[in-house]
């Protein structure tokens, strides 16, 4: 019984989801005018995680003239020639593979000065997370089925002891 229960609490330990959230870009440039920057420029692609669920949440400050904002990438549909003259928030729900953004300010008659901001909030199990975790969720991956076999084994040996005939000895 015990080593089904260690094996049991291995395996729902490592399950357990973790959200972490990592800076991907923070990274401040002018665009002239008549000018784009992007969609490969430094600071304006972002490739997700592979494992685990990710969301995107970006900031946009805009100095001087306004820019259009283009985003590409799965689900970033929403975000497409926004025109953005101060601060711009965003959020892509959820998040997958490769994104590129486009700063156009082709229109333009002055520069603009961009601060763009984006975190990638992704949630994964604890087991993906570090390598003694995933060992500790293989361990309960191992035990628990033994722990499981000995519980039977032991549960069949006392029904057939409890079914043998009494012999009775004068």
């Amino acid at each position: 019984m015990i080593l089904t229960l260690l094996g049991l609490s291995l395996l729902s330990m490592t399950l357990i989801p973790v959200t972490s959230t990592e800076e991907v870009i923070n990274f401040s440039f002018t665009v002239s005018a008549g000018d784009k920057y992007g969609p490969y420029d430094n600071g304006t692609t972002c490739h997700t995680r592979v494992l685990g669920k990710s969301v995107l949440q970006g900031e946009i400050t805009v100095v001087g003239e306004g820019i259009y904002l283009t985003a590409s990438g799965y689900n970033a549909y929403q975000i497409k020639d926004l025109y953005i003259t101060d601060t711009y928030s965003f959020v892509i729900d959820p998040a997958d593979d490769l994104y590129t953004f486009t700063f156009n300010n082709t229109g333009g008659r002055n520069e603009s000065s961009v601060h763009f901001k984006l975190k990638e909030i992704w949630t994964r199990s604890m087991m993906f997370g570090a390598p003694p975790l995933f060992i500790a969720w293989l361990a309960g991956f191992l035990i628990l089925p033994i722990g499981i076999a000995i519980i039977t084994a032991a549960s069949s040996k006392s029904r057939s002891f409890a079914m043998r005939p009494k012999v009775e000895t004068s």
